[in-house]
């Protein structure tokens, strides 16, 4: 290595204004069609609310919302994709272990806080 290289390199993060955070219990996705990038769309799962309900109106003008009188459902459970990644094959094995390598890491310091 010559004398003047550098043997070592500081990154400084910063979040933008608009980072969010997002809670995500699951992923959707896979490998594009032509393998250049994986995708994973980040989702949470909840019960579905209905895409639609009827109600009554009764004879003075006044909306029944006691009873409907139909309800139309979009399914039992609603997977709401939060944010999509779209990454390298190789970015996604590193994010891969290192999500690994966190996750035991806080299921060891869990166990160790709640026994």
């Amino acid at each position: 290595m010559p004398d003047d290289a550098q043997d070592e390199i500081t990154f400084v993060y910063e979040d933008a204004d608009t980072v969010p955070t997002i809670t995500a219990t699951g992923a959707h996705g896979g490998p594009s069609p032509d393998g250049a990038s994986v995708v994973a769309n980040l989702y949470v799962e909840r019960s579905s609310i209905p895409h639609h309900v009827s109600h009554q109106i009764d004879e003075t003008g006044q909306v029944d919302l006691s009873e409907h009188s139909e309800q139309v459902t979009r399914g039992e459970l609603t997977r709401e994709v939060q944010a999509s990644l779209v990454m390298t094959p190789e970015h996604a094995m590193q994010l891969g272990r290192w999500l690994q390598r966190n996750a035991r890491q806080a299921m060891e310091q869990r166990e160790q806080t709640f026994s």
